[in-house]
């Protein structure tokens, strides 16, 4: 009997030994692996991390659709522009981060961005450089808003300059000078002497003069004191905020604030049914993306992000936002305030999510699929895999002061050009993330499967033998002394004789 007890309490012990001990250590385990993950994650000097976020190793290209105005002389008579859209014109882009200061008492890094594109004619099919374009002037625009705000004088005198440097409302160029090598414009030489902008006395002008430029220091948090705020920028260009824009409804300063990642990483992990922030420096403002689907990519399962409407929508809580009555306008962001002053309008491409009699007055043709900004984010890791960043910028028509050039031309936002500056990891890269992030769990899952069975199956044999023995125990016959036995029986004898 004492021997069957040792037996089942030794089963019992070892199993429930090896099912709570499987089921700890595979708690214990997800907690080692994402420490172990978020360490490997850290931007820290000498890391793997590092090289990849001086330098992104995937390929990044950058896509140019401009509008050209095909009834530029009709328009300045007061008719609607009608616009051809050209395109694309697809750059290959390099980034690299340079002049690193790592804060470790704060747990951040300084840097600078260079960024440099190249030309892919072979990714430009049926276009070319040096096609022409019909657009409008933007500095005769911006000279126009500027001296709007001034004197009768000021515009007296800026119709002399047009009419002596014979500048129209509407140019016709290169989209080579358009783009990146910009042309001469004499009238930014008359500008420069009301700015002072060093840019203007170069006496060149292009929508896009930014190959082998910097957009200003930032500084990042690199996860060494924590991962809540992993790759949030902590500051841009020295400073926690920007002074950009109004104060928010209840009076705060919440549109100026700089909240969020530059969008390459996210503090994982990534929910779904969540947002994640950015903040993007074309729109001079940060902006949030919200989950909207699983999306495959390769081996990984990815989050796909995407820009609320209501993002760029007019409401009481975007007023912040506004500049002017006439351009505060669904899917458009008035940056010139960030601008220098210039007339620039951002938004989405053919006024995706806008409103209806903006996209039908120019006859745009918006489509989710071409023109909506989207991040394809891998939610353990918080990387994004997959991003495609869509910005529209636009020039507003308006008759500045009743200036004789502009006086007949109708009053509207007129897109000028359109990009898609878009990423993909390869596919072949996604495998080796897929067995990193999965093969562990998958074995010790496993694992402790095995053992919480083999733990539960040493419990029921022991259970098994406690009742066989008790059922052993009730069949078996009660012993009887052999003497008694003996006894009983002569005397059953005796009794049967003297009754007979």
């Amino acid at each position: 009997m004492m021997q069957l007890r040792t037996q089942v309490v030794v089963l019992v012990v070892v199993g429930i030994l090896m099912i709570a001990g499987s089921l700890t250590f595979q708690f214990f385990f997800d907690r080692l692996f994402d420490s172990m993950l978020e360490k490997k994650l850290m931007i820290l000097p000498g890391s793997k991390t590092l090289e990849n976020f001086k330098s992104p190793p995937v390929p990044i290209f950058m896509q140019f659709w401009l509008f050209n105005v095909t009834n530029s002389e009709d328009v300045l008579q007061g008719s609607i522009p009608k616009l051809q859209q050209v395109g694309p014109y697809t750059y290959e882009e390099k980034q690299l981060k340079y002049n690193l200061s790592f804060n470790h008492d704060e747990g951040t890094v300084t840097y600078l961005q260079n960024k440099t594109f190249f030309y892919r004619q072979d990714l430009s099919p049926g276009v070319d450089l040096s096609d022409k374009v019909t657009t409008v002037n933007a500095v005769m625009m911006s000279l126009g808003a500027k001296l709007s705000l001034k004197s009768e004088t000021f515009l007296a005198v800026a119709e002399v300059w047009f009419q002596r440097f014979g500048v129209t409302p509407f140019i016709t160029r290169s989209v080579r000078e358009l783009l990146f090598d910009g042309y001469d414009e004499p009238l930014l030489l008359q500008l420069a002497d009301l700015t002072n902008d060093p840019e203007h006395a170069t006496g060149r002008f292009g929508f896009y003069r930014k190959n082998n430029t910097n957009g200003g220091a930032y500084t990042v948090y690199t996860g060494e004191k924590g991962m809540d705020n992993y790759q949030h920028i902590a500051r841009w260009r020295g400073e926690e905020m920007i002074d950009f824009w109004h104060p928010d409804l209840y009076g705060g300063n919440t549109c100026n604030m700089i909240n969020g990642t530059a969008g390459n990483q996210f503090p994982r992990p990534i929910e779904r049914h969540g947002k994640v922030d950015l903040y993007v420096a074309e729109l001079c403002r940060s902006i949030s993306v919200e989950y909207q689907k699983d999306v495959q990519h390769g081996a990984l399962t990815l989050y796909r992000h995407v820009l609320p409407d209501r993002m760029l929508a007019r409401t009481p809580d975007t007023d912040c936002f506004c500049v002017d009555k006439f351009t505060c306008r669904a899917s458009m962001i008035n940056v010139a305030p960030c601008r220098k002053g210039a007339p620039v309008v951002m938004s989405t491409p053919h006024f995706y999510q806008g409103a209806q009699e903006d996209i039908e007055q120019l006859g745009l043709h918006p489509v989710a699929t071409e023109h909506e900004t989207f991040l394809d984010i891998e939610p353990n890791t918080g990387v994004t895999f997959r991003a495609a960043k869509r910005i529209q910028a636009n020039i507003p028509l308006k008759r500045y002061g009743d200036m004789p050039s502009f006086r007949d031309i109708p009053e509207l936002v007129l897109p000028v050009f359109w990009v898609n500056e878009s990423a993909v990891v390869p596919v072949e890269r996604t495998h080796a993330l897929h067995r990193t992030l999965n093969l562990p769990f998958m074995l010790v899952t496993v694992g402790v499967a095995v053992l919480v069975t083999l733990g539960v199956v040493l419990i029921l044999v022991a259970l098994v033998k406690v009742v066989l023995a008790r059922r052993g125990g009730a069949k078996k016959p009660k012993n009887r002394r052999p003497g008694k036995d003996k006894e009983k029986s002569v005397t059953e004898k005796l009794n049967s004789r003297n009754y007979s």
